[in-house]
């Protein structure tokens, strides 16, 4: 009896205040556009200056009499070593044809041999991709005497680090400002919505419904809303990628289709806003309703 009235007079209640609950909408759409978008804007960047550290963090060069069994063994012993997700093989040939691509001459045209050493490229995951954990890894490879030489650009590796380091915590800023935001525009909105059903409310509390019976169906209320501007806002930002695609504006590495977890956050967050500043202004109602 209380469940179905809880809907029919969360489902009555939207009808009654049409245009109060539809601007609730846009606002909590909007709000989690901005939210959205805001997340994207950063994982992008992110995902744009970490591409600046190349395919690998740093390349181990191999002795030239280094043997295919000594280079197994040691190749079986990086990709096991903790925090690193990928290390790739060059041969010599490898090498050579690199040169060649990169500067349209054929090495054993110019020598007569290929001087070119043969190496491992390492990429460490990024919870191990530090300085100082790649130095230690480092310390760890002199041991093997058929290694030769190592490239690890440290001070670009460093700078690099600094400046995602530094975005990490300006966006983290920025987004929770803009979440502050919302959350006091979308209340207001709610205020506004609340404030159009006073008479409803005084009329049922003068009836002796309590506090629960009132509460609730705007309770279902905010979520129906929150939902819906959740719904609305992940059409939108779809709609925005799919849009600077065809005109070929940028090419997105991290899109919100690529991440349910985010769309079902977006979603639980405006379910959430909507439905518990709904709740915060219906309480502060009931105290000036005899």
């Amino acid at each position: 009896m209380k469940l179905g009235y809880i809907i029919n007079e969360g489902v009555a209640g939207i009808r009654r205040s049409k245009m109060p609950f539809m601007n609730s909408v846009f606002s909590v759409t909007i709000a989690l556009v901005l939210v959205g978008v805001g997340v994207l804007f950063v994982d992008n960047g992110l995902k744009y200056i970490g591409d600046l550290q190349a395919d690998y963090d740093l390349e181990i060069f191999m002795q030239n009499d280094a043997s295919s069994e000594e280079i197994q063994e040691l190749a079986t012993i990086i990709s096991e070593y903790p925090g690193v997700i990928r290390m790739d093989y060059l041969s010599k040939q490898d090498a050579a044809d690199l040169y060649s691509a990169e500067f349209g001459e054929n090495l054993l045209t110019l020598l007569g041999e290929n001087p070119l050493p043969s190496s491992l490229r390492v990429t460490f995951e990024e919870n191990y991709r530090s300085s100082v954990y790649i130095q230690a890894f480092l310390q760890s490879m002199k041991q093997f005497e058929t290694i030769d030489d190592v490239l690890f650009q440290k001070d670009l590796f460093n700078r690099i680090q600094v400046i995602m380091q530094t975005i990490y915590t300006i966006a983290a800023a920025a987004i929770f400002l803009v979440i502050l935001v919302t959350v006091f525009l979308t209340a207001n909105n709610l205020r506004l919505m609340i404030l159009a059903r006073y008479e409803f409310i005084e009329a049922i509390r003068l009836l002796g419904a309590s506090d629960f019976m009132i509460k609730a169906p705007f309770f279902l209320e905010g979520g129906i809303l929150g939902f819906l501007g959740g719904t609305f806002a992940v059409l939108i930002i779809v709609g925005l990628e799919q849009a600077l695609a065809a005109f070929n504006v940028i090419n997105l590495p991290v899109r919100i289709l690529d991440y349910p977890e985010v769309i079902l956050g977006t979603l639980l967050f405006g379910i959430s806003l909507s439905a518990l500043g709904v709740l915060k202004a219906v309480r502060r109602m009931l105290r000036f309703v005899a």
